[in-house]
This record gives C-alpha cells, structure tokens and sequence, in this order.
C-alpha cells in the first residue's frame, strides 16, 4: 500500500520537476564582450539580443523549411539547420566586468527564447558520407567559414538528455555559447523527447535509435570540415547516444590503425554530465573508444536525486552516480586503469560547494557556477583538472577530482596562467 501511494504522488511531481516546471533557461554571465562581431554560420554578426547556434536532429518535421518545427517522432535521417535565440537581458549587471565573471548567481542572467528553426539540409539514411548534396556540403562549408572567423577553432556538440523540448534544448546549448562570449560554434544535437516521465522507456528507445545518426554526423563533422577538435557535451540520457556511437566508431573501423583513426576523427572533451546509462554498460563501451578522445571526463554526483530514482533495482545504477560495486573485477580493473591513467577524469561535483544552493542536482554543468567554469576551463583549454584548479582524491584505489575549499582562488591562478600559454 505504501509503495503505491508513494509511487502515485512521485511519479506526478517527478515528470512536473522534470518537464513542465522547469524555469526559464538563464544563460551565464560572460566576459566582456570585446568579440561580439565574430561570424556565425549565418551572418557576418550578430546583435547582443539575438544567438544563432547550428543543429542537427533526427526528429520528424513539420512546416516549411525556413520556419521548421519538429515533431517528438523519429525521422528519417540526420537534419541540419540554424535555429535563432532571443536573449532577453536581466538587467546592467549581466554584463559587468568581474575578476571571476563565470562565478555569478543565475539572477544576474539573461534568458534565450528559441525564435526560429531554418533547415537547411538532410543526410539520408545509407548517404554516402564522402559524397554530399550540394545543400549538405553549403551547410559544413558554412561551419568551415564560421570556423575560420571564431577565435575558438573547435567544434562544440550539446547532447541533451530527456524530456527536453527543442525550445528547452537550443537554449540549453546556448548556455555554452554564452559561456565562450559567442566565440564558439555550437551545434545541438536534438533527438526525439517525449516530454513526458511515464514515457521514458520511449526516450530511451530514440536515444538508442539516434546513436548511428549522431555517429555519421561526427564522421561529416571530421571529414568536411577544418575543426581542429570535435568537443562533446552529453547530458543525461543523451550520454546513451554519445556512449553508443563512440564504440560504434572506435570498432567499425576494421583494418585501420589506432593512431590513424585518432587523427581522423579529431575528439577533443568528451564530457558526461549526469550521465543516465548504466555503469556496467558505460564502461563495455567505453574499451571501444577510451584511446581516442584528447579527454573523456565523467561527472560523478553521489547526491543526483534523478539517477538515484532511476538507478534504484540492483544492477542498474548509472554512471553519473558511480557505484563501482555493480561492476565485475575486470570492468572494475579497467576503469582503474584509464581513471589512473588519465584517459578518464572523474570528476565529484558533490564536493562543489559555490553557487546557487537551490540548483538541481540534475543539471550542475550550467547551474552551479564551480562546475560551469570547470568545464568551460577544460573545452577551451584542453588541460587536465589539475591545471584547472581541482584536487586530486583516492577512493579504494579510483582518483577522483575534487573542488577544493579554495576552488575560487585556485582557478583564479589558473586562469592567469592558461590566458599566458
């Protein structure tokens, strides 16, 4: 009796928490914005109160090419677009200069507001990868123009998780432009959400469905275009799809060497945030593809309510919370190894103790201004935590990367050394 009733009031306010309560999106403060003009794939410039960001999704599409919307349905194929943002400014202070200005308060943020979808491509299913529609090839040909003008010489991909909208997904990946003062091009890979938490195995079937599609744009990223790395950020659930295609491509590759296919593909961070998949099988694939990242980096949060509820039968905890104990003596082995060795960095955003107590424990990329500058420290500087200013801990033999108590101080010191290299 206990365990329906309980179940009959979580389930309801668990979808609300996760959906249809969410606040508006507030991007982060920035630096002052001496590179305002620096072009995007579709204008020479934009104004302050307006963000592009590219997209590529495997959603179904409704509407004219040039006003797009999407439906919560798998499509057919890999669509490529640029969607345009509003961002409403909160108020004089959003722009002020400040010795730290990543470490604000979200009450000092603007807001983005999705305005416009234009669609400008579509890869088919079985395409030839090396030989593009004359639309297709316009499309990375405009990101390799978009690159040549940007300071930041890499290419950024936002994989939302769940529930998300594609409203709620642009201005998510909008965070990360704002982060890097509009000097990143940014793409949102938008995968089909139902939106709703009693569909939830449906998310997680498009999820597994959208791994090739998210595989063959990495394969298009890194053959048509002149990104120096391909940064990825997963949240999530789509951690599924970014885990999944990884292994795809670190064992479809038959014959081809190691190095060769490292140079090739060009991953730079390939960052987990609260990731929703399952440890045993996040570290099955991860043997696929551990060597081929400049850094993979795993965000570990003990105190993630979310995947605390979903991970709660035995055998199926997920990787964002990090029970070690669910995996066997070989996988267990080889997480070691590469947390030691520095091809995985986990890092505790428990142990993160600034900014906003309020936030969600779901979403500390963004919300929790220790975490945001951490991983706006590693994409644009590809340095390893240490040189970020975190701190290294030993538990049962695994290092993990800790936010120290002087956090503020440390990467204040960092920042005047990495602004030197």
């Amino acid at each position: 009796m206990f365990t329906r009733g309980f179940t009959a009031i979580a389930l309801p306010m668990f979808s609300c928490w996760l959906a249809g309560c969410q606040p508006m999106p507030h991007l982060t403060s920035t630096l002052p914005r001496a590179s305002a003009s620096v072009s995007s794939t579709v204008a020479a410039s934009e104004p302050d109160d307006r963000m592009t960001l590219l997209y590529a999704t495997t959603r179904d599409p409704r509407g004219d090419a040039s006003e797009r919307s999407y439906n919560a349905s798998l499509g057919d194929g890999l669509r490529l677009g640029v969607a345009t943002l509003r961002v409403d400014d909160a108020g004089a202070g959003v722009r002020e200069e400040r010795t730290l200005p990543l470490l604000s308060g979200a009450w000092d943020r603007p807001t983005a507001r999705l305005q416009n979808l234009s669609e400008q491509a579509v890869f088919r299913t079985g395409a030839d990868i090396d030989v593009l529609s004359k639309d297709t090839a316009r499309f990375f040909s405009a990101i390799d123009r978009a690159l040549s003008a940007a300071p930041d010489k890499d290419v950024f991909i936002y994989v939302h998780g769940g529930m998300n909208s594609v409203y709620r997904t642009a201005a998510d990946a909008a965070q990360y432009r704002e982060l890097t003062e509009r000097n990143s091009v940014v793409v949102a890979f938008v995968w089909p959400t139902t939106e709703y938490f009693p569909n939830y195995l449906i998310d997680m079937s498009n999820a597994r469905q959208s791994a090739a599609a998210f595989s063959h744009f990495i394969e298009l990223l890194a053959r048509h275009t002149h990104a120096e790395h391909i940064n990825i950020l997963a949240h999530s659930l789509g951690s599924r799809i970014v885990s999944l295609a990884l292994a795809s491509l670190g064992t479809s590759a038959k014959g081809v060497q190691r190095d060769e296919l490292r140079d090739r593909l060009r991953l730079g961070e390939v960052y987990y945030a609260a990731a929703d998949i399952e440890i045993k099988d996040f570290v099955s694939q991860l043997k696929h593809y551990a060597d081929l990242p400049l850094r993979t980096t795993l965000q570990a949060n003990r105190d993630d309510g979310i995947l605390a509820l979903l991970g709660a039968f035995p055998g199926s905890s997920r990787a964002g919370r990090l029970n070690v104990d669910e995996l066997n003596d070989s996988d267990r082995e080889a997480l070691k190894y590469w947390a030691n060795g520095s091809r995985l960095d986990i890092v505790d955003v428990t142990s993160e103790r600034g900014g906003n107590l309020m936030a969600r424990g779901h979403a500390l990329w963004y919300e929790r201004r220790w975490v945001s500058s951490d991983v706006l420290l590693e994409f644009m500087y590809h340095v390893p935590p240490q040189m970020r200013g975190l701190e290294a801990s030993d538990s049962d033999g695994l290092r993990r990367w800790m936010f120290p108590s002087d956090y503020e101080k440390r990467v204040a010191a960092a920042l005047q050394r990495l602004s030197r290299l």
